[in-house]
């Protein structure tokens, strides 16, 4: 009887503290800070990516992996016939991205004996005979040990020329405008520039008068942001923003649309062999050091990429890379800073991140010739505010399709023949959002997992390559490019873009090596140019 008493009595508890307990939350949720009432006009950030920008002499080649790339013939010939490119068919090209390529003895090539990974990525060509793959081992801008980039071998050389001047610690703030003589085309007259200054609050800004030509190479992102403040854009936006510039500029909407980059989806790879990855062991070892210093060469002498296998057969939407990263351990803070990764999702990605001697590599897959197409915007006249970029990722099914693709052929040759021997292990992540999905038990075995498994981890762990392109679009006409085949801004004058952003689709490979080879006609080039420059000041 007394036993019934105590349960009813607490029953009659629980019923009160759940009474209790859903007022209770009631309240909370009626309090909820920071509560939007639904209209329009609100405007939110959000992290997508880590997205820098090379603001340095050099420009991104100043951060960037160092990987020497010529292109493929493809990407020329469909450029040349798709939109009309004549000037940019491979056989037109290919001579200007031989002689901007740098000598065997300025760059460094990782052969098949520099460790027994690369020795299993060499075999790979004989086991898969059937395969249309082309294998590219890694080739990197490093001479003796160190970055050789654009400062290094093309402006360097330069510096003793009495026509060149270099400005650092300033900012390329607005192009002014004027109509020629004629008063039939515009053209560029000045450069507004502003500089930081150690005595003043305020920037310094100032004029440079351009007598003959201005180039721009601001990049895939700065490029259109410095054009639509300078009132080269879609002329319905530009009005917006109030943009006091010549109400003669050509209207060029295609300013800041049409970016594209690759995304790329890492998966990471364990091995039972000891010695040929890099991570806490190598780096330490006395003798990696030795052979950095005295040869420049080594573990510390790369930034890891070992070698690639590109797919660039059939329709372009099935094009796809893979890349081999060496890299067995990876520093948990270093990779979230670069990569804007959340700590749960980096550790299901990598879930042997506490073991800095770990053995493996990592299989980077992406798709090379992605239909999505994102947007660089601006909300502020100040060049020093940040743009908006919207890499709008993903957003064709068609990519999503070739991504998995290339995940499923980097699986076949993690599980090879030539890569078994080392005793691998894909490690295939377990994410938050994707439990339902996967990985299962049986994916471990099978390394197969469902289509849907591998969208989620697509649309969860997927990193730029830092590859962006195509916002100031090449082509025929203002209505669907910004510049002509000879990187001429239509309508203007005496404007030139020459970076990735003029690429009108993507390249196979780092478009900003394409660039640097077109515009660069190999090491003496840049002085020819310079003192080109320097003859026509000297009869003006």
């Amino acid at each position: 009887m007394q036993f019934s008493k105590i349960i009813i009595f607490a029953s009659i508890l629980i019923g009160v503290a759940s009474m209790l307990w859903f007022f209770i939350a009631a309240l909370v949720r009626e309090r909820i800070p920071n509560v939007l009432k639904p209209m329009d006009g609100y405007i939110f950030d959000y992290a997508r990516q880590f997205l820098p920008r090379g603001k340095g002499l050099g420009g991104s080649s100043q951060l960037n992996y160092m990987l020497q790339y010529e292109g493929f013939e493809g990407d020329f010939e469909r450029w040349a016939s798709e939109y009309y490119l004549k000037d940019w068919q491979w056989s037109t090209i290919k001579p200007y991205l031989q002689a901007a390529q740098a000598k065997p003895y300025e760059r460094l090539d990782i052969p098949a004996t520099y460790s027994k990974i690369t020795y299993a990525f060499s075999q790979l060509h004989s086991e898969f005979v059937h395969k249309s793959w082309k294998y590219r081992a890694a080739q990197y801008n490093i001479k003796n040990g160190l970055r050789f980039n654009v400062l290094e071998r093309f402006l360097q050389p330069a510096y003793l020329h009495n026509n060149l001047r270099i400005m650092t610690n300033t900012l390329a703030k607005q192009i002014v405008f004027v109509r020629d003589k004629n008063g039939k085309q515009n053209k560029v007259k000045f450069l507004k520039v502003s500089a930081k200054s150690e005595n003043k609050p305020q920037d310094q800004t100032f004029l440079i008068e351009i007598r003959h030509e201005l180039i721009i190479s601001a990049g895939a992102y700065q490029t259109p942001q410095l054009l639509i403040i300078s009132g080269l854009g879609d002329r319905a936006n530009l009005e917006k923003f109030n943009v006091t510039s010549n109400a003669q500029l050509p209207n060029l909407p295609m300013v800041g649309q049409q970016l594209h980059d690759h995304l790329i989806i890492p998966l990471f790879v364990s091995i039972e062999q000891v010695g040929p990855t890099v991570n806490q062991r190598a780096l330490l070892n006395p003798l990696t050091w030795l052979k950095y210093i005295f040869m420049g060469g080594g573990h510390l002498g790369n930034f890891g990429v070992l070698g690639f296998i590109d797919n660039t057969e059939g329709p372009i939407s099935d094009h796809y890379s893979l890349t081999l990263f060496g890299v067995g351990a990876v520093d948990e803070r270093a990779f979230m800073v670069i990569s804007n990764f959340k700590r749960n999702d980096f550790r299901g990605l990598f879930p042997r991140y506490h073991n800095t001697s770990q053995e493996g590599f990592v299989i980077n897959s992406a798709c090379l010739q992605p239909l999505s197409r994102g947007t660089v915007k601006i909300d502020d006249l100040n060049i020093r505010k940040k743009p908006i970029i919207d890499p709008n990722y993903l957003n064709k099914a068609e990519d999503i399709n070739c991504t998995i693709k290339a995940i499923r052929a980097a699986v076949e040759v993690i599980t090879s023949n030539s890569f078994s021997k080392l005793g691998v292990q894909i490690h295939w992540p377990r994410l938050k959002g994707c439990v339902n999905y996967g990985p299962f038990e049986n994916d471990f075995h099978s390394n197969q997992p469902s289509d849907d498994y591998l969208e989620c981890i697509i649309r969860h762990v997927g990193l730029s390559s830092h590859h962006p392109a195509g916002t100031c679009a090449m082509g025929l006409n203002s209505t669907n490019s910004v510049v002509d085949s000879q990187f001429r801004v239509h309508d203007i004058k005496n404007l030139r873009i020459i970076d990735a952003s003029v690429l009108p689709t993507p390249v196979s490979g780092n478009p900003n090596s394409i660039i640097v080879g077109m515009a660069v006609r190999g090491k003496h080039a840049f002085s020819k140019v310079l003192k080109l420059y320097e003859n026509r000041s000297q009869e003006s």
